[in-house]
C-alpha cells in the first residue's frame, strides 16, 4: 500500500497552473477546501456551520463595533443583544444597503435616501447635524452701531449643538443706529459682523442689534449638515465619507458641521472605499485607489497607491501574523489593519501609503459591485471573511473556474467528472482502490 503523509496545510490556491498537490514536502496545498479552516498549527480545522438565531424577512447592513450591533430589517432599524433583537426606530431605507461609523460613542450612520446618530445610551437614534434657519430679513433701527456694511446672520440649536450658519444677509447704516430682525425663529441665534468686517460674533437669542460684543466668534460659519454619505471613516477627529466622486470630512470633532463647498476631495471617478491609517487615508475608486498622506486635510499629499477597490469589503484586522514586518513600524501590533478586496485580490493597507496583496499567487476572485466582510478571532484564529453576491450584474464569481463555483455554490465536490463512463466508448478501463486515513498515528474510522 502507497502512503501519502500530510503533515500540514498551507491553505487553498486555485491559481497554480499544475496539478500538484503538495507546496512543500508534507504540506498540502489543495485547489480547493470546503467546510473547514487552516488552523493556526496548519492542521484542517472542520467549521461548526451555521446557527440560525433571529427569523428576519428583509435583513441587511449587519455592523458591529465597540458599543453595539446593528441591523435593519423590513425598513426597522433593530439593535442586536444576542440572542434577542430590540426595535430602535423604523427608517426610510428603502432597501438600500448603510455604512456605519462609530466616533466619540455614538454611531453615524447613512445611505442614499437616510442618515442620522444612533445613541447607545439612549437606544435612540437623532438627526445628524441640524438644519439652519432661513436667512434674515432685516431692516434698521435705533441704537448705537456706526456707520457702514453689517453681515447678518442666524442659527439654530437642539440644546447644547448649535448649527451651521443659514444664508448671510447685508445691510448697510448710513448713520448710527441698530438693526431688526424681523423673522428670527424661536430659539435661533443672530450673528453679526462689524462695521465692513467679516468676523461674525454673537449677538444671542435677540431680535434687534444695538451694539457688538466682538468676544464670540461663530465657530460654525458656513457649515450644514452632511449629505448621504458612503463608505463613512473616522479619522484625525473627523468623520470622513463619498458621495459620488466627491469626498467630504467633517469639521474636528463637530460631526454635524460640514463646510460642503471648501472641506472636500475631488477625484476621477466614484468612491468605494475610505480607508484610515496613522498617516493618512485610502480612497479607493473601481480602477484605482489613491493614498492621502497627512492628518490635516488642508496638507494632504495624494499618490497612487494601487488597483481599484470593491464597496463595502472594508474590515479593520488586528494581529495579521502572515504579514511579518511588512507593515512597518508605524502599525507595531498590526492594530486596525485596513483589509478589503480590489480587483487583483485582498490586500492591506500600510502606513506608507501601500497595499500588500495578501491572495497574490494564491487566490483569485470575482470582482463584484460590492460585498462584505468581517474581522473575527475564532479560538485563537485570525480570519477575515468576505462574500459578494453570485449573479449577472456584479458577480462575485467573475474571475474562479467552473470547478471553484460549483464546489463553492454547492457546498461539495462533483465526483461525477472523476468517474469513468465507458458507454459510447471505443475503450473502457476502471480501477478498485481502498484507503486508511491516519492522524497522529491513529486509524480514521
Amino acid at each position: 500500500m502507497s502512503e501519502i503523509s500530510i503533515n500540514a496545510f498551507s491553505g487553498m490556491n486555485n491559481v497554480k497552473r499544475n496539478e500538484n498537490f503538495f507546496s512543500a514536502e508534507g504540506v498540502a496545498e489543495p485547489k480547493i477546501i470546503l467546510n473547514a479552516d487552516v488552523g493556526i498549527t496548519q492542521s484542517l480545522i472542520a467549521r461548526d456551520g451555521q446557527i440560525k438565531i433571529l427569523a428576519l424577512t428583509k435583513a441587511h447592513s449587519l455592523w458591529s463595533g465597540l458599543s453595539c450591533t446593528l441591523f435593519v430589517d423590513n425598513g426597522t432599524l433593530y439593535r442586536f443583544t444576542p440572542p434577542t433583537k430590540v426595535s430602535v426606530s423604523a427608517l426610510d431605507d428603502k432597501g438600500a444597503s448603510f455604512d456605519y461609523v462609530e466616533a466619540e460613542d455614538k454611531v453615524y450612520f447613512s445611505n442614499q435616501y437616510c442618515k442620522g446618530v444612533f445613541n447607545p445610551t439612549t437606544n435612540t437614534i437623532s438627526d445628524w447635524g441640524i438644519l439652519p434657519p432661513s436667512g434674515p430679513m432685516l431692516l434698521t433701527g435705533s441704537g448705537s452701531l456706526p456707520p457702514g456694511a453689517y453681515n447678518v446672520a442666524m442659527t439654530s440649536s437642539n440644546g447644547d449643538e448649535i448649527s451651521g450658519t443659514g444664508p448671510i444677509t447685508s445691510i448697510e447704516l448710513t448713520e448710527t443706529g441698530g438693526i431688526q430682525i424681523l423673522n428670527r425663529p424661536s430659539g435661533s441665534e443672530v450673528w453679526c459682523t462689524d462695521a465692513n468686517e467679516f468676523i461674525f460674533y454673537r449677538i444671542g437669542a435677540a431680535s434687534k442689534i444695538v451694539s457688538i460684543p466682538t468676544v464670540e466668534p461663530c465657530p460654525s460659519l458656513m457649515c450644514s449638515p452632511p449629505p448621504f454619505l458612503s463608505n463613512l471613516c473616522y479619522a484625525f477627529g473627523r468623520i470622513w465619507g463619498s458621495s459620488g466622486k466627491t469626498v467630504y470630512y467633517s469639521q474636528p470633532f463637530k460631526f454635524g458641521w460640514f463646510r460642503l463647498s471648501a472641506n472636500r476631495f475631488e477625484f476621477d471617478s466614484e468612491v468605494t472605499v475610505i480607508a484610515k491609517v496613522p498617516t493618512g487615508i485610502f480612497v479607493g475608486m473601481k480602477d484605482k485607489t489613491r493614498f492621502l498622506s497627512g492628518t490635516e486635510p488642508e496638507k494632504m499629499q495624494q499618490s497612487d497607491a494601487g488597483a481599484g477597490s470593491v464597496s463595502g469589503t472594508l474590515a479593520y484586522c488586528n494581529n495579521l501574523p502572515e504579514m511579518g514586518d511588512i507593515l512597518g513600524s508605524p502599525e507595531k501590533g498590526y492594530v486596525d489593519v485596513p483589509v478589503w478586496r480590489t480587483t487583483e485580490g485582498i490586500v492591506a493597507g500600510n502606513a506608507s501609503g501601500r497595499l500588500f496583496n495578501l491572495t497574490k499567487n494564491k487566490l483569485v476572485f470575482g470582482i463584484p459591485e460590492r460585498g462584505a466582510s468581517l474581522y473575527r478571532n475564532l479560538g485563537g484564529a485570525i480570519q477575515f471573511l468576505t462574500s459578494a453576491k453570485v449573479g449577472t450584474g456584479g458577480s462575485g464569481a467573475g474571475f474562479f473556474d467552473a470547478d471553484t463555483i460549483a464546489a463553492l455554490k454547492s457546498g461539495a465536490f462533483d465526483i461525477s467528472s472523476f468517474k469513468s463512463n465507458a458507454i459510447g466508448s471505443g475503450v473502457g478501463m476502471s480501477e478498485t482502490v481502498s484507503c486508511e486515513l491516519y492522524r497522529n498515528g491513529v486509524l480514521v474510522p
